[in-house]
């Protein structure tokens, strides 16, 4: 059976396995800390190993929907994956935590929330989306975090959204978005109102792995994604650039996210037989990002016969 989209209901089983599997994948304290570090004012310039244990229990993921009032995770006081108000819809955050910033005299609580992102555009703008996320985790706070009058109590959130398949134009690139002030008339001094609250992070990765030199978070996190990348490939990078140990938990998450990827990117090839054998695995692979001479050496045939296929496009 087939839906409007022409996607199997094994396929669609297949992208919720992959989904499960890469929450728990990122939700591990070491890709967090590193995501942290990658993105943040507050944790930047910091060694992993000194982030994660400011991480604050476990991250509490969004892997099936909850009741109101109800979280994934008991053991993360005030928590919940979900946020539902009266008359609004459901949202389900994929991957939140609390994390404490670094300074041990003014220590503070921060809320974050990581989105993992397949579709760059499903219909609407996805900094609109991460937009609305955030402002959703500063009201939800109220009675949570603090009790009205007292909004100096409110924490600061960001909402982290990782574009797996990033158009050309916008693939390795990553932008905050945050509340900034805008004098019209005078000068007020910055430091005398609290306005650093919110801010929307969109990682945007390319489908080839970027090397260190260029971005270490785009590395890490296009090297986990990747789905021409081996789970033996992914595990030297994580374990010799990253120092990140694939234990038994973590690797087997990893390797079954690799399982999973490598599952849909065969069936993508299997499924080209019935549009040419040749032309099929053209278009599978140059989705997957190889360059024309790549796919010329995987399949076989002139860079010339491949560029022709990709121009009858």
């Amino acid at each position: 059976m087939k839906n409007s989209l022409g996607r199997t209901l094994k396929d669609a089983d297949k992208l919720v396995q992959y989904d499960e599997h890469a929450k728990k994948v990122v939700a591990n304290k070491n890709i967090l800390a590193e995501i942290l570090i990658g993105t943040t004012d507050e944790f930047k310039g910091m060694l992993p190993k000194d982030v994660i244990p400011l991480i604050e229990g476990d991250p509490a993921l969004s892997e099936t929907p909850v009741l109101p009032g109800e979280t994934n995770n008991p053991n993360i006081i005030g928590m919940s994956t979900e946020s539902k108000e009266p008359y609004e819809g459901l949202l389900t955050y994929d991957i939140r935590f609390y994390v404490w910033t670094p300074d041990r005299k003014h220590q503070i609580k921060i809320i974050v929330d990581i989105e993992l992102q397949k579709s760059y555009y499903p219909g609407y703008d996805l900094v609109t989306r991460g937009i609305l996320y955030g402002a959703r985790m500063l009201s939800s706070q109220i009675s949570s975090e603090f009790e009205i009058p007292d909004y100096d109590d409110i924490k600061k959130v960001y909402s982290i959204w990782i574009c797996m398949n990033s158009p050309q134009y916008a693939e390795n690139t990553m932008t905050a978005y945050s509340i900034q002030p805008n004098d019209l008339f005078g000068r007020f001094p910055k430091d005398k109102c609290r306005y650093d609250l919110m801010t929307v992070v969109m990682i945007r990765l390319s489908k080839k792995v970027l090397t260190g030199e260029q971005s270490r978070l785009h590395r890490l996190l296009g090297t986990l994604f990747s789905a021409l990348s081996t789970f033996e490939e992914k595990k030297k990078i994580l374990e010799e650039e990253y120092n990140i140990p694939l234990d038994e938990e973590f690797g087997r998450s990893v390797s079954d996210m690799c399982n999973v990827s490598q599952a849909v990117l065969e069936q993508g090839l299997e499924q080209g037989l019935e549009q040419g054998f040749q032309k099929g695995r053209v278009l599978t692979y140059n989705e997957f990002g190889l360059s024309v001479k790549e796919i010329a050496d995987k399949i076989g045939i002139s860079v010339e016969e491949v560029a022709q296929i990709l121009d009858e496009q």
